[in-house]
């Protein structure tokens, strides 16, 4: 008799004001409990060293007191261990030799030392196949205290995504992308997070039908996964981070709508588009004003007028995070997370794929890959033909097609043995962009500059500075975009 395969279990955290957590156990979207349900108390101590070596490798050591002793339970990103210990101390070695020593090797001598405690309520519910959980209490870290008000769904994919849409519809709730964890280590004080950036496309000989779920799920948890940094850390490079997965998740979902149209891929790409733009925003006054520090405001630095337009850019920087909140925090956001994840989990698309072209589906992706990267590539060089005399807009044209090209060689590049040749060719596109993307962050510039207030005297005279550094850099730097282009033309595509 064989085994039955195991259904891979995921888990959705979201944030929940009191009136939802007292309405929810009531709601008849759960299951009926067949006794009166009690929450439970569960208080858990966390390890590390005094430096977070464990919690910046994503690692978290915590100890539970049971009636018989205590609970040492192990995460790592590659897979979790517990062990029951008599005593009121972590022992490694009680958790097999393998985990004990990728543990030390990370501590390199280093003590374990408590770093923090969680101390939650927990009131479990059913509906169906997942497992509702009510979170309710505290992390602690010495004087330090972070309440918790959040709702836990766990269960398999085809069953959680689409519960999940059904009880924020009910329910307005926003996801929540940090875990306990990540919060107590940096409320003890761990380093904040870190931006993420884009994972590593496809490898080894997945199917196209494959290649979808993967890609496209790569481009949510790059987004998703930057929420911390945005939120308590690096919100700059979060921002930026959380655009680029929203175009690569349009890029990609437009390369599958060609071979398999939807209209939910269609559907996706837009509201993909309305985020980006969102993150935009802010990101054009951050490099705006970067620009502005290493160029034009530390050669002018007596210029009267330049305090005034940095001030103004500040603001206009602002309002812009502001927006990137607002959208975070807008249960349509997550609801679209929600949906797409949903839509992976029953293979959507499918649907609209004739029975006489089935057979494409568990097609190798390479076959896929192949045939656009070509098409793109051959898309770029049309668009660029001519590249040094075409203006400012079809420049951006030429942009916006090699990234699409950029993005489709990093997330289908890794099926293809040449490596060599693989490397070269993204580091030639990557040259392009760098260049066409330092044109475009100029022509921006001039846009920017337009919704600034130059009603005075001063600040008319420095906009008129900024501007005529902008168009002296366009100007130099086009020997550079020439170079960059013969660069990539000469340069064979590695899917060819």
């Amino acid at each position: 008799m064989t085994d039955p395969v195991a259904v891979p279990v995921q888990t959705l955290r979201f944030l929940a004001d009191a009136p939802t957590l007292a309405a929810l156990p009531g709601s008849p979207l759960l299951d009926a409990p067949h006794t009166p349900p009690r929450a439970r108390r569960v208080t858990q101590q966390y390890y590390d060293s005094s430096d977070f070596v464990l919690a910046r490798h994503s690692v978290f050591l915590r100890m539970a007191k049971t009636r018989r002793g205590h609970r040492l339970e192990l995460h790592m990103p590659d897979g979790e261990m517990a062990a029951d210990i008599p005593g009121a101390t972590p022992d490694l070695a009680a958790l097999g030799p393998d985990w004990e020593v990728a543990v030390t090797t990370l501590l390199d001598g280093a003590a374990l030392h408590p770093a923090f405690i969680t101390d939650i309520k927990r009131l479990t519910r059913r509906a169906g196949e997942v497992e509702v959980a009510l979170e309710t209490g505290s992390i602690l870290a010495e004087a330090e205290k972070q309440y918790v008000k959040e709702v836990v769904l766990t269960g398999p994919g085809w069953a959680l995504y689409p519960f999940a849409l059904t009880l924020t519809k009910k329910f307005p709730m926003q996801l929540q992308a940090d875990s306990l964890e990540g919060r107590g280590a940096q409320l003890a004080g761990a380093p904040a997070p870190r931006q993420v950036k884009a994972g590593t496309g496809l490898t080894g000989m997945p199917s196209l039908d494959e290649a979808v779920v993967d890609l496209t799920q790569s481009c949510l948890s790059q987004f998703l996964a930057n929420w911390p940094a945005f939120y308590r850390g690096d919100e700059v490079g979060a921002v930026h981070q959380m655009r680029v997965s929203m175009r690569r998740l349009r890029s990609v979902l437009g390369l599958f709508n060609r071979a398999l149209p939807s209209a939910e891929f269609s559907g996706f790409r837009n509201e993909a588009k309305r985020i980006a733009n969102v993150m935009g925003e802010a990101r054009n006054w951050d490099v705006f004003l970067e620009l502005l520090h290493e160029g034009p405001a530390a050669a002018f630095t007596t210029e009267p007028g330049m305090a005034s337009i940095l001030e103004q850019c500040r603001e206009y920087r602002e309002t812009g995070y502001e927006a990137v909140h607002t959208l975070l925090a807008d249960p349509a956001t997550s609801r679209f997370v929600l949906t797409v994840e949903a839509f992976l989990a029953k293979h959507g698309w499918r649907n609209g794929v004739p029975v006489e072209a089935l057979d494409s589906l568990t097609a190798p992706a390479l076959e896929f890959a192949t045939a656009n990267l070509l098409r793109l590539h051959r898309k770029v060089r049309k668009r660029g033909k001519h590249i040094i005399s075409l203006n400012a807009h079809d420049r951006h044209l030429v942009r916006i097609e090699l990234k699409k090209l950029r993005y489709a060689a990093d997330l289908f590049g890794g099926l293809f043995t040449a490596k060599g040749k693989v490397k070269q060719y993204a580091a030639a596109a990557a040259g392009l962009q760098e260049e066409l993307g330092h044109l475009n962050d100029l022509a921006t510039a001039r846009e920017l500059l337009d919704r600034l207030d130059g009603s005075k005297p001063e600040t008319a005279r420095t906009i008129g500075i900024i501007l005529g550094w902008c168009a002296h850099s366009a100007l130099a730097d086009d020997a550079l975009l020439e170079k960059r282009w013969k660069a990539f033309t000469g340069t064979k595509p590695f899917a060819a």
